[in-house]
C-alpha cells in the first residue's frame, strides 16, 4: 500500500526526502585499501537528479536535509520546484543522518532518498525504523543500498509519495540485538540492516574494522558473495538473499577451536584475508540465541559497541526493517498503467461521416 493512499487528511502535502552523508565513501579505507572514493560533486549531481525526477513526477515538495559540508545547498541550485531543507544538529556524525530521518517522518514524507553506505542506511532506519525507502549506493561496504540511477530513483519516490503506484510495504529483514551488562538497570538495544560483528578489541576507535584476526562471530540477514565487508564472511560460506528467510551464524576460530573451511575474504575492496570459520549455523527467523561478549559491536561493518565479556548479548532476525521501494519494478508498473503517457490538452474534432448517397 502507498504511504499516500488511505488518508484522511486531504491537506497533506506530496513530499519525497533526500538525505546525504557526506563522510559516506570517505573513510581510512582509502588508506587502507583500493576503495574507492565518492566525492561531494558526485552526490550534489545524485541529488540534484533525484529532486529533478520527484518534481517531473508531480511531487509538490521535496526535503533535503543539510551537513557540514553544505551539499543540499549546492545541490538545488536552480531547481525548479519547492525545496525546503531539513536542519540538523550538524554534528558532523551519524547523528546527522538519524535526526534528518526523524524530522523526515515527522513532515510526512512519502518517500525517502538515501545517499551513502550500509552504515547510513542503517542510520536512516534509526531515525525512522520503516521509513518507504530507496537507498543509492556512495558509501564503502554497499549490501544494502544499490547502484540506482538518481533519475530514476526520484520519479520512483515520487509515485510512491504522490499514491500514484502502490507497492510492497513488507519490511527488510534485520540483524536486532539486545545487550544486557551486568551492573546496569537497563537493557540496550540495537539493530543491524545487513550484519552484526564482534571484535575482539577493547576500544571503538576508528569505525571500519580492517584486522581479520579480531573477529569472533558475525550474524548476517543478508550474505551475497559477491559483496565486500564482513557481510562477505558469510557469504562465501551460506549465501542469504535479502528477500529469503533467516540468517547465518559464523563463528570464526580461536586457537583452542577447530577450523572447519578456511576462506578468503575481501573485507575491504580490493583487500583480501584468509579467516578460518569455526561453525556455520543457518539461523530462522525471530529465533533468538545468546553470543559471547568481550570485544566492540559492529553494525554494518562499523564498531559501535563496547561490550564486556560478561554481557549477555541476544540476537535474531526479524522482518521489522525500511520498506524498500524496488526502483525498476516502480516504474514498471507506471509504464504498464500509462503514467508516463503524455496527454493531449486539446480534444481533436471528429470528422463528420458522409452521408451514404447511393440510391439518392
Amino acid at each position: 500500500m502507498s504511504p499516500a493512499a488511505g488518508r484522511d487528511d486531504v491537506s497533506v502535502v506530496s513530499t519525497v526526502g533526500i538525505i546525504v552523508n557526506p563522510h559516506a565513501g570517505k573513510d581510512i579505507r582509502r588508506l587502507v585499501s583500493a576503495a574507492g572514493h565518492t566525492s561531494d560533486a558526485v552526490k550534489i549531481g545524485i541529488m540534484r537528479r533525484v529532486a529533478a525526477g520527484a518534481f517531473e513526477q508531480g511531487v509538490e515538495r521535496v526535503l533535503m536535509s543539510t551537513d557540514t559540508h553544505h551539499l543540499a545547498e549546492r545541490a538545488v541550485d536552480g531547481l525548479d520546484g519547492d525545496v525546503e531543507f531539513v536542519d540538523g544538529p550538524k554534528t558532523g556524525s551519524h547523528l546527522d543522518t538519524v535526526a534528518a530521518a526523524r524530522e523526515m517522518w515527522k513532515a510526512d514524507a512519502g518517500a525517502v532518498v538515501a545517499l551513502g553506505g550500509d552504515g547510513t542506511c542503517r542510520d536512516v532506519t534509526i531515525g525512522w525504523p520503516e521509513a518507504p525507502l530507496i537507498a543509492i549506493s556512495t558509501g564503502t561496504n554497499n549490501v544494502f543500498p544499490s547502484n540506482v540511477d538518481g533519475t530514476s530513483a526520484g520519479v520512483a519516490a515520487a509515485l510512491v509519495a504522490t499514491g500514484t503506484v502502490e507497492f510492497d510495504a513488507t519490511p527488510a529483514k534485520r540483524v536486532e540485538l539486545t545487550i544486557d551488562e551486568p551492573g546496569k538497570d537497563a537493557v540496550a538495544h540495537d539493530a543491524a540492516l545487513v550484519e552484526a560483528a564482534l571484535i575482539s578489541t577493547p576500544f571503538v576507535g576508528a569505525r571500519a574494522v580492517s584486522d581479520p584476526a579480531s573477529i569472533r562471530w558475525v550474524v548476517a540477514c543478508i550474505a551475497n558473495p559477491a559483496t565486500t565487508g564482513l557481510a562477505s564472511i558469510a557469504g562465501r560460506v551460506h549465501p542469504v538473499d535479502r528477500d529469503g528467510p533467516g540468517g547465518v551464524l559464523i563463528r570464526l576460530a580461536s586457537p583452542d577451536s577447530t577450523t572447519v573451511r578456511r576462506i578468503r575474504v575481501p573485507l575491504a575492496p580490493g583487500s583480501f584475508a584468509t579467516l578460518d570459520v569455526a561453525s556455520i549455523e543457518p539461523l530462522a527467523e525471530s529465533t533468538t540465541i545468546e553470543l559471547p561478549g568481550g570485544g566492540v559491536l559492529a553494525y554494518d561493518g562499523e564498531r559501535d559497541t563496547p561490550v564486556s565479556a560478561d554481557a549477555r548479548v541476544s540476537v535474531s532476525i526479524t522482518p521489522s526493517g525500511p520498506c524498500l521501494i524496488d526502483v525498476e519494478s516502480t516504474l514498471a508498473a507506471a509504464a504498464v498503467a500509462g503514467h508516463f503517457d503524455v496527454r493531449s490538452t486539446t480534444t481533436a474534432s471528429t470528422p463528420p461521416s458522409r452521408k451514404d448517397t447511393h440510391g439518392d
